[in-house]
């Protein structure tokens, strides 16, 4: 469900919502259908709602903070106490996506993005959605 408000909420409370949701997404996303990931950074496993969102390049840049391909489960120890260990990061990427992908990370991450209320609105619709499949996808 949209928020039939929108106009009342904050621009930093739409975030904040955006934020919770697009981390449930990618948790669920790398998460097998028993729920568990694997950091993408150290190999650790462990059951999706005790994984972080790790980004490779920092949230700070709007212009990737919700790009799925900057973000990945993380071990809390990885995310938090190793600074989201970004060469691993980042060379984990390039497996995935293919070589330089990280660097286009890297490159677009210095765009100037405006995360519009109607952005927002549209993109936590869109996740929500998604997260909903996931867990049907995967009983969870």
């Amino acid at each position: 469900m949209l928020f039939p408000k929108q106009k009342y909420r904050s621009t930093k409370s739409l975030i904040h919502s955006l934020d919770r949701v697009f981390s449930e997404f990618i948790r669920l996303r790398d998460a097998d259908n028993q729920g568990y990931c694997k950091c993408i950074s150290c190999g650790e496993v462990g059951f999706w709602k005790e994984m972080d969102a790790g980004h490779f390049v920092s949230r700070d840049r709007k212009s990737t903070r919700y790009d799925p391909r900057n973000v990945h489960a993380q071990c809390l120890r990885c995310n938090r106490f190793r600074s989201g260990e970004q060469y691993i990061h980042g060379r984990m990427i390039d497996d995935l996506y293919g070589k330089g992908a990280a660097s286009y990370l890297i490159t677009i991450s210095g765009e100037r993005t405006k995360l519009t209320p109607d952005w927002l609105i549209f993109h936590i619709g869109e996740y929500r959605s998604k997260v909903k499949e996931l867990k049907k996808e995967k009983n969870l």
